[in-house]
């Protein structure tokens, strides 16, 4: 099992914020975007992220560019975020899950273009 690590202000993966007192679960891959690839360019007014959580997970938010969390809709096994009116040029994502009662993980950032 997991080691928990309470945490009331953290950086978790690169990723800033405060954490009121979750804790935070250290496991890969609890949960990863998977779309946009590492890399990869999208294009377009519109994007939907593709995000990966493990099952019985409670919910999950994207943070775009370290902005603020965003909720996700779960669908057809995995979670989603409809992103639109992004700026052409570099762009991080990263998301985190909740699996339990104040436990949380969290993904690396996955870096992405826009053209």
């Amino acid at each position: 099992m997991a080691k928990r690590v309470k945490f009331s202000t953290a950086t978790l993966d690169g990723v800033s914020g405060k954490h009121n007192e979750m804790r935070a679960v250290p496991s890969r891959p609890g949960v990863r975007v998977e779309c946009p690839g590492e890399g990869e360019e999208i294009a377009g007014t519109t994007y939907s992220f593709h995000i990966a959580a493990a099952p019985g997970t409670l919910g999950v938010e994207i943070s775009i560019d370290q902005g603020e969390w965003l909720p996700c809709r779960e669908a057809l096994g995995l979670w989603w975020y409809d992103w639109t009116g992004f700026s052409k040029g570099g762009h991080q994502a990263a998301a985190r899950a909740f699996v339990g009662e104040g436990i949380m993980a969290s993904s690396s950032p996955r870096l992405f273009s826009a053209i």
